[in-house]
């Protein structure tokens, strides 16, 4: 029996599966990970986590259901803010119109 020959240079996931030596930018099997199902660089991962530390100490934090990063203030405000609804009963508007609709004076 004849081996399969190995390639040398493939995607992340030949070389994943042990189908390929490297990557077209040199990248190893030990260079890579896994994250969330997807195969990405080490390095990658870890310049990305680096830099979301750093906009957290600026003052900023990410928003749940968004890619967005908001200020720390922005973020909480929104989730804080009421409104009050019903409309405007009560108002001069509203009774004449109530007056109009029902034939009763106000």
């Amino acid at each position: 029996m004849t081996e399969k020959k190995m390639k040398t240079v493939g995607s992340y996931a030949e070389i994943w599966h042990n189908h390929a030596l490297h990557s077209s930018g040199g990248l190893k099997k030990k260079d890579l990970m896994k994250h969330k199902g997807r195969i990405i660089s080490r390095k990658k991962h870890a310049a990305g986590k680096k830099s979301i530390k750093h906009l957290q100490k600026l003052g900023y934090k990410a928003k749940k259901g968004t890619f967005k990063l908001f200020k720390k203030s922005d973020a909480k405000s929104d989730t804080k803010k009421s409104r009050k609804r019903g409309g405007a009963y009560g108002t001069v508007e509203s009774l004449a119109a109530k007056a109009l609709y029902t034939g009763k004076p106000m």
